[in-house]
């Protein structure tokens, strides 16, 4: 498995983790989605923080350029804290289902124009069979019902949310391969998510004194937050925009297997065709074979 890819699809197997935690904090705790999302950002700063610390240790040097990146850091800021927001308020607004087939099935797509512009990717025949492939799988496994909520007028402010936070979620993809040409990758992942816990700051609640709560809490932060964004940004700086958006379709599938492997659900024929196919995906990705000159991003 080409090096980029392994750590995308380590991160995503770790951000499948969050449904279930989220789930479970919303529900079991009481906690507001919003609140969620402001404690998963500011739980997981400092082990970035720390981390980009020894990053510069070991890379002899730890001054962090902010004035010469500070607009980079500041839409990478606001792109992290706009998705959390976005996705949120859209699962409010329109079918569960329909928001996340629009945040996550659009981010690939927006992101794969964008880089062919921006950084001159190539789209071959293996990575568009992997994105069609990929974005078949997911419809599939999130449920073609889904499809019914983008003709409903009552859902359109949604779905637009919606849509908004998958251009957030393609917009911090792109903009940390940006930069990963400038700076070491888990220094920008450390300032950019600071920054978005503080735009979420105004949405912070407390679960109460639970200590299953602050568990969970600290879980979440730490593990799929945390650690995944630092094997994210570390697989980002290895290989394309394109092909890094693609592998981070990995998430629906973990989150659905543990679905099944933990909470006893069922997966209907389709959805199981839907897995094979993002399996397939991955696989087309990950596979040796030569890389063309045109595919790869030049440095920026």
């Amino acid at each position: 498995m080409r090096g980029g890819i392994k750590w995308v699809c380590l991160a995503s197997v770790l951000w499948g983790t969050a449904g279930l935690v989220g789930k479970g904090l919303t529900d079991g705790h009481g906690l507001d989605p919003l609140a969620v999302a402001a404690w998963r950002l500011l739980v997981s700063s400092p082990l970035l923080l720390f981390a980009a610390w020894r990053e510069g240790v070991r890379l002899g040097t730890s001054a962090v350029p902010l004035r010469s990146h500070a607009g980079w850091f500041l839409l990478f800021g606001l792109a992290v804290a706009g998705y959390q927001l976005g996705y949120f308020s859209a699962v409010d607004r329109t079918m569960v289902a329909t928001a996340t087939l629009l945040a996550v099935c659009t981010a690939p797509l927006f992101v794969a124009l964008v880089a062919r512009w921006a950084f001159g990717e190539r789209l071959t025949f293996r990575v568009t069979g992997a994105l069609v492939l990929g974005l078949a799988g997911t419809i599939l496994m999130i449920g073609v019902d889904s499809l019914a909520g983008l003709v409903n007028p009552r859902w359109w402010s949604g779905n637009a949310l919606a849509l908004a936070a998958a251009i957030c979620y393609g917009g911090y993809i792109l903009i940390g391969k940006r930069m990963t040409g400038e700076l070491p990758p888990i220094r920008i992942v450390a300032v950019a998510f600071t920054l978005g816990a503080v735009f979420l700051l105004p949405f912070l609640r407390f679960p109460g004194l639970s200590w299953e709560a602050w568990g969970m809490i600290l879980y979440l932060g730490l593990v799929p937050t945390g650690v995944a964004y630092m094997f994210y940004i570390t697989g980002l700086n290895r290989t394309t925009a394109t092909r890094a958006s693609i592998a981070a379709l990995l998430e629906p599938l973990t989150a659905t297997l543990l679905a099944v492997a933990l909470l006893g659900e069922r997966l209907s024929p389709w959805e199981w065709v839907g897995a094979f196919l993002l399996f397939l995906s991955l696989f087309l990705l990950a596979s040796p074979g030569k890389v063309k000159r045109q595919e790869r991003a030049p440095s920026p």
